[in-house]
């Protein structure tokens, strides 16, 4: 007879995946950060070095990341408001052009306003218009501002369907104010915790932006911690330069961190709520659909996304610089320089280190959500959420710090960073779906004989598939057009397809970097706008309109 395994074993199996989630997160997140927080108490000691200079670089940030958290939220409550109370026309493909900067990585928003509206743009060159501050703090923080729109709209959405704020709404309505009167005293009131969530997630995007305020703000000497963190690594090899890299980017996190944890919580319980008729009362479906709304919102958008990436395709299809962008003077040889030889490398090691992302991502967001139920899946999913609050160009500083004697310059170390920066995303993307599982199914097929492998394979994973692919499908997306850490990180021939056109843009070869920022853009565009207007995920992210 087979003897029964000692309870010694039994114990150390059940505790092996919370054992290695833990060394997992020990070795992507937590001695990073404990190297990068030792080494800048080490050069703290030593001194600040240029203090007013290092004051005026925070100042700058805190700039652009408040003023584009400002313009950002009241863009997005704005345009929630016309999509979710008013009889706006064609309220579906609204909500999906309100989302489209979404899809449009933040560098190449910089390249496509810059080919549209800066100096010799197609604005300038066809009616004669050249937008004034394109480069400098303005441009940085208008494009910034228009990327995260999308964010804060679909936060100030998922306010709307709260069922409480939606009967006051009602209450109003039916006591005879108008529908100004009960934006201004029942609705804004009640969206104000949403609102400042989504601002305090605003000012920590904000201020972790590097490529938009690289391509900018660098030409105009306007300088942030990013950038700065990024002249100093990548362009100076004097040890004071290293060492004020090191404590800019330990400030950077601090803040990071604060803010992060005042958005999480005031974010905590936006969208629970389900539409109700009341909904559709308020959002005027019985009324008679306002045609010149639906259109002042559309100009508004062709302004700040259509005619930017309709800008930066004509420049890649054209010949040359200074050339008029007319069918006559297209050329395809953009395109075809941009994906030879070293370029078509550097597009093959971003595909790979996605798909490595992505794939690891999910695995280990999958492993934290198995421990929900325990105190340690709880202390592991704010670690995990912890590297992704950490600014990626001081996570790739922590990673230089801590792993850079080996694995300096190649591919390996930008994987590390983007796993430790990333699984957040894969576990987030799991976590609610697992949440909801019902829990009598694995006890039965457990109680059936099926081991614990046999019973997530066979249950667990097929309820789970359209959270599986959908969180690997966006860290892949994240993974494929990340700039920061990989400006930081890279080496020679480990160069990414975002760095590839960075460093395209910044030796002024501006067809073929546009052609590789179209690359890297349109083909996502093209393949989620139908997605997004027929799928489930329409009616999920989109609504029903």
């Amino acid at each position: 007879m087979r003897g029964r395994r000692p309870s010694g074993w039994i114990r150390a199996r059940r505790w092996a995946p919370a054992i290695g989630v833990a060394s997992a997160l020990v070795f992507l997140v937590g001695w990073p950060l404990v190297e990068l927080l030792r080494v800048a108490g080490e050069e703290w000691r030593g001194g600040l070095g240029d203090a007013g200079g290092t004051m005026r670089l925070f100042g700058n940030t805190v700039l652009v990341g408040g003023l584009a958290a400002v313009v950002t939220v009241a863009l997005g409550t704005g345009a929630a408001l016309v999509t979710e109370r008013t009889p706006a026309a064609g309220r579906r493909w609204l909500r999906l052009g309100l989302v489209l900067p979404f899809l449009v990585p933040p560098f190449v928003s910089a390249l496509s306003w810059l080919r549209a509206y800066g100096p010799s743009g197609l604005m300038d060159d066809a009616l004669g218009i050249e937008m004034p501050g394109v480069f400098g703090p303005a441009g940085v923080i208008a494009v910034i501002s228009i990327n995260a729109m999308p964010l804060a709209y679909l936060l100030a959405v998922a306010a709307l369907t709260s069922r409480a704020g939606r009967d006051f709404e009602l209450a109003g309505r039916v006591s005879g104010a108008g529908p100004l009167t009960v934006a201004r005293t029942v609705t804004l009131p009640l969206l104000a915790p949403a609102l400042l969530g989504a601002a305090a997630l605003v000012f920590v995007l904000g201020i972790n932006a590097f490529g938009v305020p690289q391509i900018l703000g660098t030409p105009a000497s306007f300088e942030v911690v990013t950038t700065r963190i990024y002249q100093d690594l990548a362009r100076s090899a004097q040890p004071e330069a290293f060492s004020r890299a090191i404590l800019l980017a330990t400030g950077l996190v601090l803040l990071a961190f604060v803010f992060t944890v005042i958005a999480d919580v005031l974010l905590s319980g936006v969208g629970r709520g389900r539409r109700t008729a009341a909904t559709d009362v308020l959002a005027g479906r019985r009324g008679r659909p306002r045609r010149g709304l639906t259109v002042a919102t559309w100009a508004i958008i062709a302004v700040v996304t259509i005619i930017p990436l309709v800008a930066l395709v004509l420049v890649a299809l054209t010949k040359g610089v200074g050339v008029a962008p007319t069918p006559g003077n297209w050329t395809l040889a953009n395109f075809a320089e941009a994906i030879d030889g070293r370029l078509l490398g550097a597009l093959g090691r971003s595909l790979l280190l996605a798909v490595l992302a992505a794939t690891g991502a999910v695995l280990l967001g999958a492993a934290v959500a198995l421990l929900r139920r325990r105190y340690t899946g709880r202390a592991a999913s704010f670690a995990v959420m912890l590297g992704f609050a950490v600014p990626g160009s001081t996570l790739a500083v922590a990673m230089l710090l801590s792993y850079g004697s080996v694995l300096r310059d190649t591919l390996t170390i930008i994987l590390l960073a983007y796993l430790a920066k990333l699984w957040a995303v894969g576990h987030r993307s799991l976590a609610g779906s697992a949440g909801n599982l019902p829990p009598d199914l694995v006890f039965a097929a457990r109680a059936s004989g099926a081991t614990p492998v046999t019973a997530l394979r066979t249950v667990v994973a097929p309820l789970l598939r359209p959270a599986i692919v959908g969180g690997w499908l966006l860290v892949f997306l994240i993974a494929f057009h990340e700039l920061t850490m990989s400006s930081l990180l890279y080496g020679p021939g480990t160069d990414t397809v975002a760095v590839a056109v960075l460093n395209l843009q910044q030796l002024g070869d501006v067809p073929v970097s546009s052609a590789l920022a179209v690359i890297l853009t349109l083909p996502l565009i093209v393949a989620a706008v139908p997605l997004l207007a027929t799928s489930r995920l329409s009616r999920r992210l989109l609504g029903n309109g």
